[in-house]
């Protein structure tokens, strides 16, 4: 059996422990229906910052031990502006005051670290529960369905799969969907474009089913880092170690070769098949849209082998209107994989964020003025060198259109970003779009729904600087605003004096 005292980020159990303490998690012991309840109070959650949603007595839960129980919004923002990304933070080892800039450079810290294998354990808190082949029946189970116009019920919406290479060199873990369609079968995205997919063409290529195992109620550095656009041949279960300096405990499936986060809270292991397919879809996503009709031929999952630790806890991400975990984990980590292309081409970029009110579609970049003008550049030359890095790479695949912002904007305040593309992007001349060879993702809701659907997609980056900002430092205005119209000393004087002016406590900035 796995010891230790184990961080937030290497169990779930502890990341709810550290949580309820701080009044981040709610306990619910009515029974609630998985059959849209859950996913209702997920998301009344997500939109109003309310604490995680721990679903104790789910319809259909399996006994006391048996399972099992849900999660809702668990990588999702919390309404207090000192902790609002206190949930990515304990999930990659961070203290819960931590800001997003400090989550993006803890994520480009690992992935420039050393990785550090995992380590095989052989017994778990896993293994408590086993059930085999006709005794599994994944519909009296009580997987949700989180929207009404969902095509199924979704086992898995934040967890992991686990496949690998049949050389078994490259072990690759990733979150995507799937969803439930028979006693022992589901079916869930298997992209060709993305990792697992890429798998699961070899096996196919071999005339074979892939080997798989879905792992759920992962270690949270183990979710984050499946949610990561990773290099091609990168193994996560080493890139966790280098999240949280530790090695990560796996442990073998019962059925097949693969290993799995040993403190994983429910295991599913069996095949992907070569060839049988089913309709999959649709279900609400990212971008805050469901369209009913969509839905497409994937390949079918059968189950062999569950197992499970007592009383588990299965987390869900109820995908929509932002913020969820598609919007904190997945954006942000694009974010940081970008900022990472950006600053290995040697280009003055300091931060890169995603504003989640863009449902992960608008990227921001802010510049290092002093190298920029250094660098001798123009407007023109500069931001098609950051479309062809970024729209080029593997995580471009995901970003249409980026915003270019000067050293005085903070790319994570909205307020700020807006405020630079309204009164510096000028319509056209400010735009640099780039069309032809350039990967794009068919779930932005314009790529099969907008103009010219089959045609290929524009990509784009804003500049939203002045072309003056590009020559000299001595910008030609003055900020008309609190921070920069008025001494220091005098900036001193009013804060200190808010109070006895008759003000309430000091408010922080819209």
């Amino acid at each position: 059996m796995s010891t230790g005292n184990l961080s937030a980020a290497l169990s779930l159990r502890t990341f709810l422990e550290e949580s309820k303490a701080e009044g981040d998690v709610v306990e619910i012991d009515l029974e609630v229906d998985p059959h849209l309840e859950s996913g209702a109070i997920s998301r009344r959650a997500y939109e109003t910052g309310s604490p995680m949603p721990l679903i104790n007595n789910p319809k259909g839960k399996d006994g006391p031990e048996g399972l099992f129980r849900i999660l809702g919004a668990p990588v999702g923002v919390r309404s207090d502006r000192a902790t609002r990304y206190a949930r990515f933070a304990k999930s990659i080892g961070l203290p819960s005051n931590a800001t997003g800039h400090d989550i993006i450079q803890k994520l480009l810290a690992s992935k420039k670290a050393e990785p550090i294998p995992s380590v095989k354990v052989h017994d778990a808190p896993l293994k408590e529960h086993k059930i085999f082949g006709d005794e599994i029946d994944l519909l009296k189970l009580p997987v949700p369905k989180n929207h009404a116009s969902d095509g199924g019920r979704y086992f898995l919406t934040y967890g992991l799969h686990s496949v690998q290479t049949p050389d078994g060199k490259w072990v690759n873990w990733a979150i995507t969907r799937c969803m439930v369609i028979g006693k022992r079968q589901l079916t869930g995205l298997v992209d060709v474009k993305q990792d697992i997919g890429a798998i699961w063409a070899m096996w196919k290529a071999q005339g074979k089913d892939t080997p798989w195992a879905c792992a759920l109620g992962v270690p949270p550095a183990a979710a984050v880092a499946s949610g990561m656009p990773l290099p091609k041949f990168v193994n996560e279960p080493d890139y966790v170690g280098a999240i949280t300096g530790v090695p990560v405990e796996v442990i073998k499936c019962e059925t097949n070769d693969l290993v799995v986060p040993a403190q994983s809270e429910v295991v599913l292991e069996g095949t992907i098949s070569a060839n049988e397919t089913a309709d999959e879809g649709p279900m609400g996503e990212y971008h805050g849209f469901l369209f009913p009709v969509k839905k497409s031929p994937q390949p079918v999952m059968t189950v062999n082998a569950i197992t499970y630790r007592s009383n588990p806890i299965v987390p869900i991400a109820v995908a929509g209107r932002s913020p969820d975990e598609t919007h904190t984990v997945w954006a942000l980590s694009i974010c940081a994989e970008i900022l990472d292309l950006l600053q290995q081409a040697d280009l003055p970029i300091t931060k890169a964020w995603c504003p989640y009110e863009s449902q992960a579609i608008w990227y921001v970049v802010q510049v290092d003025r002093k190298r920029l003008v250094e660098m001798k550049t123009t407007p023109e030359t500069f931001c098609r060198q950051v479309g062809e890095i970024v729209f080029s790479s593997k995580p471009g695949r995901f970003v249409p259109r980026i915003f270019v912002v000067g050293d005085n904007i903070d790319p994570s305040d909205l307020h700020e970003v807006v405020w630079a593309e309204a009164t510096k992007s000028q319509p056209q001349d400010s735009d640099f779009f780039f069309v032809g060879n350039y990967p794009t993702y068919d779930l932005v809701p314009y790529a099969t729904h907008g103009f010219n659907p089959h045609e290929p997609q524009a990509k784009v980056v804003r500049l939203c600087m002045l072309p003056a900002e590009f020559k000299t430092l001595d910008r030609p205005w003055v900020e008309a605003s609190f921070r920069a119209s008025y001494p220091e000393e005098l900036k001193k004087k009013v804060l200190d004096s808010w109070l006895a002016y008759g003000f309430g406590e000091n408010p922080v900035n819209l």
